[in-house]
């Protein structure tokens, strides 16, 4: 039998975990917005660049021939949470991923995100490692550092497809695992004209014309990273919210194990003492009528 000050210790972690779970839960809610309207932000900018690369091309019958897939090494990049307490959140992109990532030297792993570090290198190598940023304002620089890492890459090996393994969240609680082709670009899809394209004239471009498509092209790789980081973030914190919520829910239910298992030792314990009280009192009075 447990002790009321046994209990009572037992209720204090109970409530005090209950408060940190809840303050867990209201940071992941504000960062699903946060990211969201990041992500929406980036498709809007995405948008203006599909847009701008339709000028450039609308009066070219072909490409430029640079930007069509060459041979080379394959770059593949998971992204996953530094953090634990997201369900199967990281598990789940590893799964996807492992499969689809062959074990030649013609592939280079980035993992983002040390939980997706500790699972991939025990069956793949991973070439490079990058922090989960935690806020919308960390995203932009770590995007430009695994820009600079691949560009690296690139000089001593050409790169033939840059490829990426996120979660993309659905709906307000569930994710899918989502496989995309950053390199080389769907110029077929960039370069169709936009639906809400109304004008019967295109802008004219002055400058050279290599010399704008190669900042429009730097420009969708930097979206598109920046894009994913989002749509990752956001399920990460989805599937935070959801653990919380869950952990919440047991942590009431131990509460209430806890309170009603307090009530009943602590009315145990008065009747245990008002039967020591009554027991007393009936010796005593024996005692005195016994010297009367």
């Amino acid at each position: 039998m447990r002790s009321l000050k046994s209990i009572q210790k037992s209720i204090h972690s109970a409530s005090s975990l209950e408060s940190i779970v809840s303050t867990m839960k209201a940071y992941a809610s504000s960062n699903i917005l946060h990211f969201q309207n990041a992500a929406d932000a980036s498709r809007s900018y995405g948008d203006v660049l599909s847009d701008s690369l339709y000028m450039l091309f609308a009066q070219e019958d072909e490409p430029l021939p640079a930007l069509q897939e060459h041979e080379g090494q394959t770059i593949h990049l998971v992204f996953g949470s530094d953090f634990g307490l997201t369900g199967r959140f990281n598990e789940r992109i590893v799964e996807y991923a492992l499969p689809q990532i062959p074990a030649g030297k013609n592939d280079k792993l980035i993992a983002i995100g040390y939980q997706i570090m500790t699972r991939m290198q025990r069956k793949h190598k991973v070439a490079q490692f990058f922090g989960v940023p935690q806020t919308e304002a960390g995203i932009t620089p770590v995007v430009q550092r695994i820009l600079l890492s691949i560009d690296e890459w690139r000089k001593e090996r050409p790169v033939g497809r840059i490829l990426l393994y996120y979660n993309k969240p659905i709906g307000k609680a569930s994710m899918k695992e989502v496989q995309e082709t950053l390199f080389p670009l769907d110029l077929a899809g960039l370069t169709r004209k936009p639906e809400d394209w109304n004008s019967k004239s295109l802008p004219v471009v002055l400058m050279d014309r290599e010399r704008v498509l190669s900042d429009l092209i730097q420009q969708i790789f930097f979206i598109s990273l920046y894009r994913t980081f989002c749509f990752s973030l956001v399920t990460e914190n989805a599937s935070r919210l959801a653990s919380m919520q869950s952990a919440e829910k047991n942590i009431q239910e131990r509460l209430e194990e806890l309170e009603f298992l307090y009530r009943r030792e602590r009315q145990s314990q008065i009747t245990e003492d008002i039967s020591d009280i009554i027991s007393g009192y009936k010796a005593i009075k024996k005692h005195k009528q016994a010297l009367e």
